[in-house]
This record gives structure tokens, C-alpha cells and sequence, in this order.
């Protein structure tokens, strides 16, 4: 799969090895989340305080509105002063939802976690982007189901929405909650957050087993420009995306626990062409899975993400 271009002197020939679709991909892959995973609630110079309840569940105390926020620099932006307050919320409410939003379960030493709620938490006043005020926590409840795993508070405050730089511990404790809601059980087991950050949170574990690296190979042309690779835990919240490592042309992770089934996942496009590649595997044994993906069309690669 080896490209020819011109450069502007005609005298030079640039070969391109791969061709470069990333952004490609990761732009069909916004088609996956459903649409009530993102919920934004728009205040008008409101003063008192406010629960926030998301599509999915989760519950947001925005209490001392006009001392919660502030702007890059520090300066308080009281809410009731404020004619467009928003608060956006992402939730993650599946594997298929991590690898759309380019995300994963993986710390910035590469260690792996096990998610039990992910949310990204985004305010603003007029278009400018706010901050939670310094010494203020944002308590969240966020919905779980038994057994309740989570005993650790995540955050990533560094990356974007396009760039996820992993997570990091907050320091913060996770707190096994049970709220009254209405409907049949008449109450919602899950976790309370005190939350000392915006953007992306996480209530998590990490996974403590003896861990081995894991490399997966690919047929030549398939590479970090044009081609994305997750490795997907069973029965748990986790994904860990792999590294692209030019020098032997494989994608790899260099801490992943042992003993768990995991389903690896490609997605690729070249050309106008998207290929798809799975395999089932269990963490521990071979350092090294061989892959041959599939041709597919973009739909079927959507469908297949959404159903991870």
C-alpha cells in the first residue's frame, strides 16, 4: 500500500507509505454514542441553587451558584450575573462509547482501571469556559449497579474532547449512595462523587493483577495513520487503546493485566475503504496476536462498535 506524490519541484518524488485517515475514522465514530448520552441544562442569571438530573440518571448539586465557577484567570463568575449559563454532559454509558469518544480506561503510567461511571463535565458563561472555583467540590451521583466495584475518584483535566492523555487519581473518595427516584424499585443504588475538577471523572478501580505487555500485528500498511486499535475487556468497563511502535510496525500496550478475556478491535481506512478486525483473546498468554481485518462498510463498523 505504498503512495506516490509530487512535491511542487518536479525534480522530487515524495513517497507517502500510508494513507492518512485517523481523522476519518474517529469523525464515523461520532455516529455511535446515542443521542441521550450528551445532556446540557441553561441557566438565566439563576442565583438559587439547582439539581441537574441527565437523561441517564445522573444527578449534579450545584449549590452557592454565585461561588461554584470562575474563568481561566481565577476571577468568580457568579452565575446570577450570568444570562447563558450551560452545563454540558457527556456520559459514557458503554465500551462502544470509550473508543468514540477516543477515550479509555488507561492511567497516564499506562496502568489499567475498570470504570463504573464516566462522565465530561464542560460549563460556561457566554461561550467562555468556566472552572470550578479553587477549593470548591461539585457533588455528583452517578446511577451503578451491584456489585458497586468503584472505590477510586479519576480525572483528566489536560486533555480535549479530540486528545485523551489518561487518567490520573483525585485524591477523592468514592462513596457507595442510594437516592429515592420515582418509578419501580423506588430508589437508585450508585456512587457520590465529590468532584475538584471539570472535564472528563471517572469512579473506578484499578486492576492490581501481575501484568505483561501486549502487542498486536497487523498486515503491512495498516498503521497509526489509518488505523486505530482497542483491546476490550469481557464482562467489565475497560478499554485500553494500543500505541502504534513504528520501529517493528506493531500496536501495543505495555502494561495490561493477566488472566482476562478481551476482544481486540481494529478499525481502519484506506483509501475510501474502512476495514474492520476483531479477535477474541486472554490477557497473559502470548505477548503477540496476528489480526487480519476484514473489509466493511462504515455502517457495519458503526453497528459493531455500538454493540461492544
Amino acid at each position: 500500500m505504498m503512495l506516490a506524490g509530487w512535491s511542487c519541484r518536479k525534480d522530487v518524488e515524495i513517497f507517502r507509505p500510508y494513507d492518512i485517515s485517523v481523522a476519518e475514522i474517529s469523525l464515523a465514530l461520532q455516529q455511535v454514542p446515542a443521542a441521550q448520552t450528551q445532556s446540557v441544562l441553561v441557566l438565566n442569571n439563576r442565583e438559587a441553587d439547582t439539581l441537574f438530573v441527565t437523561a441517564g440518571g445522573v444527578r449534579i448539586f450545584l449549590n452557592h451558584l454565585d461561588q461554584l465557577f470562575s474563568n481561566a484567570s481565577g476571577v468568580v463568575v457568579p452565575c446570577s450575573t450570568c444570562p447563558d449559563f450551560r452545563l454540558e454532559v457527556i456520559e459514557i454509558q458503554s465500551k462502544g462509547d470509550l473508543i468514540a469518544r477516543n477515550t479509555g480506561t488507561v492511567t497516564t503510567e499506562n496502568r489499567v482501571l475498570e470504570s463504573d461511571g464516566i462522565l465530561h463535565l464542560k460549563a460556561t458563561c457566554n461561550g467562555q469556559e468556566l472552572q470550578l472555583t479553587q477549593g470548591n467540590l461539585l457533588r455528583i451521583q452517578i446511577p451503578g449497579t451491584l456489585p458497586l466495584i468503584a472505590n477510586q475518584l479519576f480525572s483528566n483535566t489536560s486533555g480535549t474532547m479530540d486528545v485523551f492523555t489518561g487518567w490520573s487519581g483525585a485524591n477523592q473518595p468514592v462513596t457507595a449512595s442510594e437516592w429515592q427516584v420515582s418509578g419501580t424499585p423506588p430508589f437508585q443504588l450508585g456512587y457520590q462523587l465529590l468532584v475538584p475538577t471539570l472535564r472528563w471523572v471517572c469512579a473506578g478501580r484499578m486492576l492490581e493483577e501481575p501484568n505483561s505487555s501486549y502487542c498486536v500485528e497487523l498486515p503491512l500498511g495498516f498503521s497509526d495513520q489509518n488505523t486505530q486499535v482497542y483491546m476490550v475487556f469481557e464482562n467489565m468497563q475497560s478499554v485500553v487503546p494500543l500505541k502504534y511502535q513504528a520501529a517493528d510496525f506493531r500496536f501495543c500496550a505495555p502494561f495490561v493485566p493477566q488472566g482476562f478475556p478481551v476482544q481486540v478491535v481494529t478499525v481502519s481506512k484506506l483509501g475510501n475503504q474502512f476495514w474492520l478486525g476483531s479477535k477474541e483473546d486472554e490477557t497473559g498468554g502470548a505477548n503477540t496476536l496476528t489480526l487480519q481485518p476484514q473489509k466493511m462498510s462504515e455502517q457495519q463498523v458503526i453497528d459493531f462498535i455500538k454493540n461492544l
